[in-house]
């Protein structure tokens, strides 16, 4: 445990709540952020829906983080695999109130370096216009902006509120074929 948190793989229903539970705040503090930003009134996400896609960003095609303060849940991240070599970081997301704390950072380092494990060679986001730190945070882990991707979740009809990110891995692949 480090800073007096600690991030792990999220366990299958014994964390199915919590995790449910921050990405639908997620969502929610999203939507409600549009609105007052763009005065868009347009989810791109049902909160409704959030806790059977879980499956989504399990093993053996996809990651499930969680992070806990205190042994309180206080942020969540995930990754998904879009194609072969080519992930996802879904989710991203910490509390209010243990902010501050750089467990965005933490979630976001054991994506990329569960991705790595896994042999991915691209990791791609996208964010709101409006969470300019978490795009201070993307960049400074080497994403570059790049347009809208295939597979992004993000309606095309909002894409201009979003901006996509992708990173590549700079590393020579281990054993792998080119």
């Amino acid at each position: 445990m480090a800073d007096g948190f600690v991030v792990r793989e999220a366990e299958t229903e014994q964390d199915d709540e919590a995790v449910a539970g921050l990405m639908t705040e997620y969502l929610e503090w999203g939507h409600q952020r549009l609105s007052e930003e763009y005065g868009v009134n347009d989810p791109p996400g049902d909160p409704a829906l959030v806790r059977q896609g879980l499956g989504q960003y399990r093993s053996p095609n996809g990651l499930l983080l969680i992070a806990e303060c205190d042994g309180e849940a206080a942020g969540v991240g995930a990754l998904r695999v879009l194609s072969p070599g080519v992930a996802e970081v879904k989710r991203m997301y910490v509390t209010p109130r243990w902010r501050g704390r750089h467990l965005g950072a933490a979630l976001l380092d054991r994506l990329l370096d569960e991705s790595e494990k896994r042999r991915v060679h691209t990791v791609r986001l996208d964010t709101a216009r409006f969470l300019v730190e978490a795009q201070r945070l993307y960049m400074s882990r080497g994403f570059v902006e790049r347009p809208a991707y295939p597979g992004t979740e993000i309606p095309q009809h909002l894409q201009q509120y979003w901006m996509f990110f992708e990173r590549h891995d700079t590393s020579p692949p281990s054993g792998a074929n080119a």
